[in-house]
């Protein structure tokens, strides 16, 4: 505030623009050259202290090893006391899932009150845990969706099938001349799983990862609860033929449950299924067709090498490309093993893209100081509220500045830095819209003597 009032009072400049720059600035990023930002206004102390020296006073390491040796702890007294509950499921007795399933939870869910109790982690670990009550609905979803899979349907029309054919269900590949037997369905789950690991290993040495992760899996956690709803509004036969035998056979002609027969009978094989998804333990999941949720992970990887990957000036860049060819191949995969029909992967890359396009539209909005009228009253009371909690830092939070050069940018940081024209530049840009709208009224002007 008191930068921008010296700005408007003192150098004359608009209110607009030291607005925007004062959003960049609190975003770590330089205004542009000739600003009295640049020179002048230095940010305060606490927005400019490094993020990495503030975690040994904030959270230390003794918080950790305390966590760890309770964690131990837990685990130790858990397994003791529920290591011999059996579990039936569907006629079978299964040990060892209960102790499985509490500890589970427990990793995912301690980690993420302690990263919680910091406030340089705090906005991550509500992303975080959001993602993880949404994938426990969509896991529930999943496993109502396995009882309505119309299985006497068969095999529905669909064009990638057709054009691909039949794909083998065991590929051999011969490894320095050892045979090795690869099962076709699970090619798709290799490469996202190669593209997963290559992410994390190279965005965790950014200074900002944690932002990178906290978009991801909240993007992420919005496209599982967008799923849960498709998923059980229509249920299309699944594509694979070995769900076509694994699924129960229902009261429904066309093979599926009805909901009453879920009702009365199913209910409590769905929560032990769901469980065992979450585990996970469980070989496939089969049903939940629309849309897929394998290509969603894929996509939401590749984009975030388009997004977070610096800024190259060529017309191609070369890893982009081969990060997102990795992407779409798992994708094809998908159809050409029959594990998705075409329209599931199709749609897949319809809603991640939208979903991840107004996601970070809106968080350069909300990260320039613009708020949109609202609409409906979710966008006031839930959809911006929820955007500046993730986006703006919270109050004693630090952020680590951006001394980048524009060359160093990825096309988050470069859409930011477009937005924050001063004026000059503004007056710049009209005066050569202008000349050159003279230039061609002189030619034309030649044209016609």
């Amino acid at each position: 505030l008191q930068h921008k009032l010296s700005c408007t009072s003192l150098h004359g400049y608009s209110t607009n623009v030291c607005r925007r720059n004062c959003g960049l600035m609190a975003m770590g990023l330089r205004p542009n050259k000739g600003h009295p930002a640049h020179q002048k206004a230095p940010p305060s102390p606490p927005r400019t202290a490094s993020r990495k020296a503030a975690m040994p006073t904030a959270f230390g390491v003794r918080l950790w090893l305390k966590a760890g040796a309770f964690m131990v702890a837990w685990s130790a007294v858990i397994i003791y006391l529920f290591k011999d509950v059996d579990v039936t499921l569907n006629g079978e007795t299964k040990k060892g899932l209960v102790p499985r399933f509490i500890l589970t939870i427990s990793y995912a869910l301690f980690p993420t009150l302690i990263c919680m109790y910091n406030i340089q982690t705090r906005r991550t670990a509500c992303a975080f845990l959001y993602m993880q009550v949404a994938t426990v609905i969509m896991n529930f979803t999943t496993s109502v969706a396995w009882f309505r899979n119309p299985r006497e349907l068969g095999l529905l029309p669909d064009v990638g099938h057709d054009f691909f054919g039949e794909f083998p269900e065991h590929v051999t590949v011969n490894l320095s001349g050892k045979e090795v037997v690869l099962e076709s369905s699970a090619m798709s789950d290799n490469i996202i799983l190669f593209l997963a690991v290559l992410t994390v290993a190279y965005f965790v040495r950014k200074p900002n990862f944690s932002d990178i992760f906290r978009r991801f899996i909240f993007i992420y956690g919005t496209l599982e609860l967008m799923r849960t709803a498709t998923v059980l509004l229509t249920s299309l036969p699944d594509a694979s033929a070995q769900c076509r035998v694994l699924t129960p056979l229902g009261d429904l002609p066309s093979g599926a449950s009805s909901w009453s027969s879920i009702n009365s009978n199913n209910w409590y094989n769905i929560w032990m299924q769901t469980l065992m998804i979450l585990i996970p333990v469980h070989p496939v999941t089969c049903g939940d067709m629309i849309f897929s949720g394998h290509s969603n992970t894929a996509l939401c990887l590749a984009l975030t090498w388009h997004t977070y990957y610096k800024w190259v000036p060529a017309q191609v860049n070369v890893i982009k490309t081969t990060v997102w060819c990795f992407a779409l191949l798992a994708c094809l995969l998908l159809v050409v093993t029959k594990v998705h029909y075409t329209l599931d992967v199709v749609l897949a890359v319809y809603f991640t893209v939208s979903v991840w396009s107004a996601y970070h539209r809106l968080a350069i909005e909300v990260n320039l100081g613009h708020r949109f009228i609202s609409v409906w009253w979710v966008d006031a009371f839930l959809i911006y509220p929820v955007m500046e909690f993730l986006e703006l830092p919270l109050e004693g939070e630090t952020i680590t500045p951006n001394e980048k050069r524009r060359d160093e940018m990825n096309l988050f940081e470069l859409q930011i830095m477009g937005m924050h024209l001063d004026d000059e530049d503004e007056i710049r840009i009209k005066k050569g819209r202008a000349a050159a709208k003279r230039r061609r009224g002189n030619v034309e002007e030649k044209k016609e003597n």
